[in-house]
């Protein structure tokens, strides 16, 4: 069953590896990039390749921006050489030649795409919004399955996603979740949504972790540096103190996810993000711990919903 077949099937677990694309003045790190992938062949539905641009996000970056290989030049290469799925994230309002690139892209072998708006209402930006650019993979008929992006603690989020879906948006990959007040909330005002909605999560077992989170723009509690990374000697704790408090913590928020399910729910998915080099055995440590919870979690609504 490929990835289309899964993504609107409640009672199937559906689980991303989201991986930040090498840098273009790296060029070996593209195939460790694609061995480090290998790994994962089996664990994952898809890999999940972000678009990174270097924003003006109003804080100081916490390292200099590389530019980054194109994702769908990954994404091929991936689909040619390790036969996985894959999702590309594309950033729609900076492209004046959309369509061109759609079906460049779909020529490609490339079906799941993720629109992605722009950072300020206050830049005028060259191509469409996400609107827009859902409409027009529409109009020209490309067999593509599109996806979003939800930040749930934003205002009418809930509307938001549900005018998307309107437009043919059927899955939304949710901000770096590290509370679920605000993810509880919105699913429960998504209730009978036909789109799915990943949970997206991240290990985090530094300092610059967080640091690096924050300039992405992830909302992070103020207190959570010191519950993740604080020790009671007032120093900071060791890296696998962190990542286990990290671990506990992504647990907990997907438990209170299930835990609070509307009597309707959309399809919950699961996106780990490996966001550095040096996290990727963090992340796929992550992927196990929340893989196996988030397939019992799945299983144990599909038996309830039926009984």
């Amino acid at each position: 069953m490929n990835l289309q077949d899964k993504l609107l099937n409640p009672s199937i677990p559906v689980t991303l590896f989201e991986v930040v694309p090498p840098a273009v003045e790296k060029p070996e790190a593209l195939n460790a990039t694609i061995a480090e992938l290998k790994k994962l062949r089996h664990l994952v539905d898809a890999i999940n390749l972000p678009e990174i641009h270097d924003e003006d996000r109003g804080i100081q970056r916490t390292s200099k921006f590389m530019p980054r290989v194109e994702p769908r030049l990954l994404g091929a290469r991936i689909l040619r050489e390790l036969e996985m799925e894959v999702v590309i994230n594309r950033v729609v309002v900076r492209d004046s030649e959309p369509e061109r690139w759609f079906r460049e892209t779909c020529e490609q072998g490339i079906r799941h795409i993720v629109l992605v708006g722009g950072e300020s209402a206050d830049i005028q930006y060259p191509g469409p919004d996400v609107l827009e650019a859902a409409t027009l993979v529409r109009s020209i008929g490309l067999p593509m399955t599109l996806g979003g992006i939800t930040i749930p603690s934003r205002v009418n989020e809930a509307d938001r996603i549900r005018s998307k879906n309107a437009q043919g948006i059927v899955f939304f990959t949710s901000q770096i979740l590290f509370d679920s007040n605000d993810i509880v909330w919105l699913i429960q005002r998504l209730n009978g949504l036909e789109a799915r909605v990943y949970l997206s999560f991240a290990p985090v077992s530094h300092g610059r972790d967080l640091e690096f989170l924050r300039w992405l723009g992830a909302d992070i509690p103020h207190d959570l540096d010191r519950f993740l990374l604080g020790s009671e000697q007032g120093a900071t704790a060791p890296a696998a103190v962190c990542l286990e408090r990290s671990l506990d913590l992504a647990q907990r928020i997907m438990m209170d996810v299930f835990d609070n399910l509307p009597p309707d729910p959309p399809p919950i998915g699961l996106n780990i993000e490996h966001i550095n080099q040096r996290n990727f055995a963090p992340a796929t440590k992550m992927l196990d711990r929340l893989g196996n919870l988030y397939a019992s979690l799945v299983a144990a609504w599909a038996r309830a919903s039926l009984a």
